[in-house]
């Protein structure tokens, strides 16, 4: 397939990760000057969504899809247009529970070397997938995407190119082509169908090395400025009401 709406659907961005230098509507403008069709925002654990944000995109000629990458159990799973809070699709119980026929799951770097990426989990939960992720990161040497790939052949999941992005410089460096209509609807139906292909290409050692180095300095900044950040004063307890300790 080479033609489509070009999409990502994994975007991280300031609003829930402060070392990220990019909001949500800074990721969508520079989207669309980019010639994408769809995004979606799935930072960790928030959904980074509403009304607003939608109508923005839509201006710019982006499809918004609900997203986030949720931490069932201490792995992380994507979850698209999901219309319950995200503290009750914390477990497999509770994902499978909640789901709905409008909803895509997808599995991010399930056999990646990182304790919060599914691997053998994803083989006992396989029924609650709708679609495996095939990220930006790997190089011509090192790929752990190959089992992942060869597991969505061995049990008709379809595979979906995002970019994980949380640098600059990691946006379009792997997305997805969908044969879709321009809704939320239309693509995420399309991609259950297998109507979608991955545009990738590896990246040089190099700049492997320097998204790693990337990450992990913006990580580490982030916390830094957590431990330095000064705690807010103690309130004081409004007049006529009795402080906790007072009672005591």
């Amino acid at each position: 397939m080479n033609v489509g709406l070009r999409a990502d659907l994994h975007i991280h961005t300031r609003e829930a990760e402060p070392f990220i230098t990019y909001d949500a509507r800074e990721a969508i403008a520079r989207a669309a000057r980019e010639g994408y069709h769809v995004l979606s925002i799935s930072n960790h654990d928030t959904q980074t969504f509403n009304a607003e944000l939608s109508a923005f995109a839509r201006d710019q000629g982006i499809v918004l899809i609900p997203g986030v990458e949720v931490t069932v159990e201490g792995r992380h799973v994507l979850v698209y247009n999901a219309d319950v809070d995200v503290d009750k699709i914390t477990t497999f119980a509770g994902l499978k529970r909640y789901r709905t026929p409008e909803w895509l799951v997808v599995a991010p770097l399930p056999f990646f070397p990182a304790p919060y990426c599914l691997r053998g989990q994803l083989w006992q939960e396989i029924e609650l997938f709708d679609a495996i992720e095939f990220s930006h990161f790997y190089t011509p040497r090192i790929d752990f995407h190959r089992p992942a790939v060869k597991l969505a052949a061995a049990v008709g999941l379809p595979v979906v190119g995002t970019s994980d992005c949380h640098l600059h410089e990691q946006f379009g460096t792997t997305f997805s082509l969908i044969d879709a209509e321009p809704s939320v609807e239309s693509v995420l139906s399309a991609i259950k169908k297998g109507r979608v292909s991955v545009v990738s290409r590896p990246l040089s050692l190099t700049r492997c090395a320097s998204i790693v180095i990337g990450h992990a300095l913006g990580a580490a900044r982030e916390r830094a400025r957590t431990r330095t950040r000064p705690s807010p004063p103690p309130q004081e307890a409004p007049a006529g009401r009795a402080s906790a300790s007072s009672r005591s």
